[in-house]
């Protein structure tokens, strides 16, 4: 699904946010075979009570979080914030594209901060492999 947004981000002309979400999906899909691979195989960890308590704090936030999803696409929508950066992207910033003026001028720590998240995701994805590697070496 990521890899497809990335995909519609390309074909609408931002390739800065595509090469983000492409970046964080593929980080995200290599932790996640990390993880899952060195799960433990067939083990019952909990009892059968303490799997029925989690099943209903688990539906119980869900049904909360879908409610408070529902509540807040019922509110008017602002437009004043979308207003403010189209009428200025240009005059501000001397930009025609108003994304790239948000994610660079407007915004451009929380672009910096972004790209430190990424390196850093990077350097965890990176030290995970190499302890893979190693435990595979002892072998």
């Amino acid at each position: 699904m990521g890899f497809s947004i990335c995909m519609i981000f390309l074909f609408y002309s931002a390739p800065d946010l595509a090469m983000t979400q492409f970046s964080i999906d593929t980080l995200t899909v290599i932790l996640f075979v990390l993880v899952i691979y060195n799960l433990p195989k067939y083990n019952t960890i909990s009892s059968k009570a303490l799997r029925v308590r989690d099943g209903i704090l688990a539906l119980f936030f869900g049904t909360l979080i879908a409610l408070t999803t529902l509540e807040v696409l019922n509110e008017p929508i602002n437009r004043e914030t979308s207003t403010y950066y189209a009428d200025n992207a240009y005059v501000l910033a001397k930009g025609k594209n108003v994304v790239n003026v948000i994610l660079v001028d407007f915004r451009g720590f929380d672009t910096m901060v972004e790209i430190i998240v990424l390196a850093i995701a990077a350097i965890g994805v990176f030290s995970l492999l190499k302890l893979r590697l190693k435990s595979i070496e002892k072998e």
